[in-house]
């Protein structure tokens, strides 16, 4: 999913998002198909990484696509409740999988899960326009126009010509702006996004197991670890909601902060079932709240020549912290931590994820000050 997401922004700036977003909804849904008549490990091996590219490529130019056709005033918000759907997806699909899986075997149930994005792809083709902010910014007006004009259900009419704002008119390579001007940003935004997924990967695979090793029995940790990305869909919610009528990152930043102080809290009442879900529930809440709406702030932070560059490497970057989440849970056993030091260990990476927001709004002050004590002394 990391391949795919760094490879696949330059091309959807260079090409346009609706063609990146169909090759790689058919790419992911062909190839879990396949998973499905894998006759080796290494076979299954290597459609499943296909499809992670497929999936990784998707999901940040579908985010970027939405934020492209929303209103500015709802933008966080509608964007942020697009991205709900991923979490949406896992739980429902894990849900679905239980029941499907004894009377089905897992192949036919991968097959199905694979067949139902393949449909989507013909919708894709047929009603889902190009991005108009994508086009203009690659001097393609009579597309743009067309698209709006359909929208809108009649032609302009007058002579319309369509620009983006200055600061997004440029005919820099997207790569060069991202790692020019927008750099210290993206940096920042690059190391929440990895410290944010190294700790929502690391619960979400190993949850179970960690509760299970302290006592819990298979009811209880089974519910703990269902509310968990449940919370994070109610959070991103909320959080979107206050993203459009606030600093968005301040909303973000504040959500990893008071993250980390539950993750604190979560260890020292990790012995007590009822405030361990109910903290669970919330760190859920923030934390995978938090990360799903830093898509819809990167779509906000980057112009629209360089943005699906900016928020695809974002969650490239994202995606290597998820790797490294789902194994470092692995070791966590190896130094024979009580529950309540897991939860201490995990605030951690998440307090690092609040710190570089907070550098992020630091630097964009600075920097805006800078500008406003140049224009009065000239």
């Amino acid at each position: 999913m990391s391949i795919g997401a760094i490879i696949s922004g330059p091309l959807s700036d260079k090409f346009g998002r609706k063609g990146i977003i169909v090759t790689t909804t058919l790419l992911f849904s062909v190839f879990t198909i396949l998973c499905g008549f894998a006759s080796s490990t290494q076979e299954l091996m290597i459609y499943r990484f296909i499809t992670g590219v497929g999936l990784g490529a998707a999901m940040p130019n579908i985010s970027t696509m939405v934020s492209e056709y929303m209103p500015v005033k709802r933008k966080a918000f509608l964007t942020g409740l697009a991205g709900c759907g991923f979490m949406l997806g896992i739980s429902c699909g894990g849900v679905l999988s239980a029941y499907l899986l004894e009377g089905f075997g897992w192949s036919k149930v991968i097959i199905l899960g694979g067949s139902i994005p393949l449909l989507l792809v013909i919708a894709l083709l047929l009603a889902l326009p190009e991005s108009t902010q994508s086009l203009i910014a690659r001097n393609r007006q009579d597309k743009a126009l067309a698209i709006l004009e359909k929208i809108q259900g009649h032609p302009f009419s007058e002579p319309v010509k369509l620009v983006l704002p200055q600061t997004e008119t440029t005919n820099e390579n997207p790569v060069k702006i991202v790692l020019g001007k927008y750099l210290w940003g993206s940096s920042m935004l690059w190391l929440c996004c990895f410290t944010s997924l190294l700790v929502f990967y690391l619960l979400t695979s190993w949850m179970p197991t960690i509760l299970k090793t302290a006592g819990f029995s298979t009811q209880q940790f089974s519910l703990i670890a269902a509310i968990f990305p449940f919370g994070g869909v109610i959070g991103a919610t909320i959080m979107g909601w206050y993203m459009d009528k606030v600093n968005p990152t301040t909303v973000i930043k504040y959500a990893y902060l008071i993250a980390f102080g539950l993750f604190l809290v979560a260890g020292v009442v990790s012995s007590n079932i009822l405030l361990l879900g109910i903290t669970i529930f919330l760190i859920g809440a923030l934390l995978a709240g938090a990360q799903s709406s830093l898509l819809p702030l990167a779509t906000m932070f980057y112009p629209a020549v360089c943005r699906a560059v900016g928020v695809s490497w974002m969650h490239g970057i994202g995606r290597i912290g998820a790797i490294l989440g789902a194994f470092f849970g692995s070791l966590i056993f190896t130094f024979n931590l009580s529950l309540g030091g897991i939860f201490f260990v995990l605030a951690i990476p998440t307090f690092i994820s609040f710190m570089a927001l907070t550098l992020k709004v630091i630097y964009e002050k600075s920097k805006t000050k800078a500008i406003y004590n140049l224009e009065n002394s000239v």
